[in-house]
């Protein structure tokens, strides 16, 4: 099994020179050490941090008995740094390289049966995601190939790059970029459905975007499908009243009660009592309406951005070159907490609230006993679209065609995108009530520019 460590770190010298005063493997610390690349691997978030990685110490003492004397061994002898500032009970224990290892990482393998074993065992749920969901997780197979030689040019000219430039984390973000590209190549696939959220992580999920071009399934390019904008989109149906109506018949296929109660359990994020206050919210007389309907429009014709930089100059003289900048106070609206517009750095939430104000009052009553609620209900929705509907109906109609999601899009063979965005759209329409503009991102090597 492969493992990724610093290419100038000699594990079996370090163990050799300073043995262990512990009973311990030397497999064991190359997994260690292989974490500190692959947990970021797995969340992307962590690449744009000062490198520090939770290590969770539940999951890893199932695989390693010792891993707090192992932990502390790679401390002492100045292979890996503790984070000064951890508080016990709050999160993740946090650990990151020290300087001299911050390098360009290798391959290592690794073959104590009881570590390999017990890794393969406990890949966060696999088989449970697999068995949800069959008609995806069938086309990641041999098929799924990467051209690995030249999407390892490119990113190498992407880290030298980014040296010159000073480009935060420049070797984590290649090592984690390199490991996905040979994860791919080897076929190591890793598919998993996060449980809070429903949302399906794989592979393809987890890599940097300009890798996929380097991907191919059995020769045949690929074209991804993308819901544009998709958090605000979906958040239009949270100004139905009909989505809080549990019993009454409707032609929307989501509501509040499906979407926030668990798959895997009856009980709900979203308690009773602040379903009938975001209700309450919904219900407001016309008047008072008519803001979430000039919202619901400019969300749906795809002018949203447009008219808040508008707004936002008239009003308040602040000008806005970059599309990217109004995006930002869209997702600081949907998910910051509550609490935070009281802070000096909320100026674009409130500006939000008075342009946009029933709005705002029922997004902040959904988030006002769970800050994370809001965040959690499009997320899900977003994912029962993608997953339960749009990927379930393709799969029934065409068994043989090989689809892929990303999130808020569906990967498929150049050929198909009118079809597969045929049944986006209707199965949209069943389960969200409005019509989403769609994007198409065709995949391949031309157009990653060329390695000098």
């Amino acid at each position: 099994m492969k493992q990724y460590i610093p290419e100038n770190l000699d594990i079996d010298g370090l163990l050799l020179d300073y043995p262990p005063v512990f009973k311990c493997h030397r497999d064991h610390f190359v997994h260690i050490l292989h974490l500190l690349t692959n947990i970021p691997a797995r969340n992307k978030d962590l690449i744009n941090e000062d490198g520090w990685v939770p290590i969770n110490a539940q999951t890893l003492q199932k695989r390693i008995r010792h891993y707090n004397l192992c932990l502390d061994y790679l401390v002492h002898y100045n292979v890996l740094e503790r984070d000064p500032q951890y508080v016990p009970g709050q999160k993740s224990r946090e650990y990151r390289f020290s300087a001299e290892y911050r390098t360009i990482c290798k391959p290592v393998e690794i073959d104590k049966y009881t570590l390999t074993k017990n890794i393969t065992i406990h890949k966060d749920g696999q088989k449970f995601a697999e068995k949800k969901y069959p008609n995806l997780a069938k086309y990641f197979n041999d098929d799924l190939s990467i051209d690995f030689s030249a999407a390892s040019d490119f990113l190498y000219q992407t880290y030298e790059e980014n040296c010159i430039i000073g480009v935060r984390n420049p070797c984590l973000k290649y090592n984690v970029a390199m490991m996905s590209a040979a994860k791919i190549r080897d076929h190591v696939f890793y598919f998993h459905v996060d449980q809070t959220v429903q949302r399906l992580h794989t592979n393809l999920t987890g890599c940097k975007s300009e890798l996929r071009n380097f991907i191919t399934y059995s020769g045949m390019n690929m074209v991804s499908i993308d819901l544009k904008n998709s958090q605000p989109w979906i958040s239009t149906i949270l100004l139905d009243p009909k989505f809080y109506e549990k019993n009454a018949s409707s032609s929307l296929f989501f509501n509040i009660f499906n979407i926030s109660s668990s798959s895997s359990s009856k009980s709900s994020f979203l308690p009773i009592p602040y379903i009938m206050l975001v209700k309450n919210e919904v219900s407001l007389d016309s008047v008072a309406k008519e803001d979430a309907q000039l919202y619901r429009e400019k969300v749906l014709d795809g002018t949203l951005y447009e008219y808040l930089a508008d707004e936002i100059n008239e009003r308040h003289g602040i000008m806005f070159t970059d599309r990217k900048e109004i995006k930002k106070i869209i997702f600081t609206v949907l998910f910051s907490d509550n609490r935070f517009i009281g802070q000096q750095g909320a100026w674009a939430k409130k500006m939000f609230k008075v342009i946009f104000p029933s709005v705002y009052s029922v997004f902040a009553a959904i988030k006002r006993n769970n800050a994370s609620a809001l965040p959690i209900l499009l997320q899900r929705m977003e994912a029962r679209l993608m997953l339960d509907h749009v990927s379930a109906r393709i799969s029934k109609e065409n068994p043989d065609l090989p689809i892929f999601t990303i999130h808020d899009s569906i990967v498929c063979p150049v050929g198909m995108e009118q079809y597969v965005s045929t049944v986006i759209t209707e199965e949209s329409l069943k389960c969200i009530g409005a019509v989403p503009k769609l994007s198409f991102e065709p995949w391949g090597k031309e157009k990653v520019r060329k390695v000098a």
